[in-house]
């Protein structure tokens, strides 16, 4: 499976329907997670300042048992290198791309 590029989410708007379920379809885990995570580093980088690495990411994907290889790997390749780097590098983007109204 074909890792994502943060320009394809930049992208969202100009992909296709089927583009876009593959775009889905491709992703480390389910939209929701993905999410979650977000919401979960908010929390915890509010009472803590991030340490440039993904220990919060790391310890949501423990606790959610979710594939941490495949979803640390999509995290890097979209610039989300710590924790604060994936609120700021992807989570940004994510929400522009799907919380579009169609």
């Amino acid at each position: 499976m074909p890792l994502i590029k943060k320009r394809q989410l930049e992208n969202w708007l100009q992909l296709s329907g089927e583009e876009r379920e593959r775009f889905v379809e491709a992703l480390p885990a389910k939209q929701e997670e993905i999410e979650n995570l977000f919401d979960y580093l908010d929390r915890r980088l509010k009472d803590e300042s991030c340490v440039h690495n993904l220990r919060f990411t790391m310890q949501f994907l423990m606790e959610k048992r979710l594939n941490m290889p495949k979803v640390m790997s999509w995290l890097n390749e979209n610039g989300g290198y710590c924790d604060c780097e994936v609120l700021e590098n992807i989570e940004k983007q994510w929400f522009l791309a799907f919380d579009e109204k169609d």
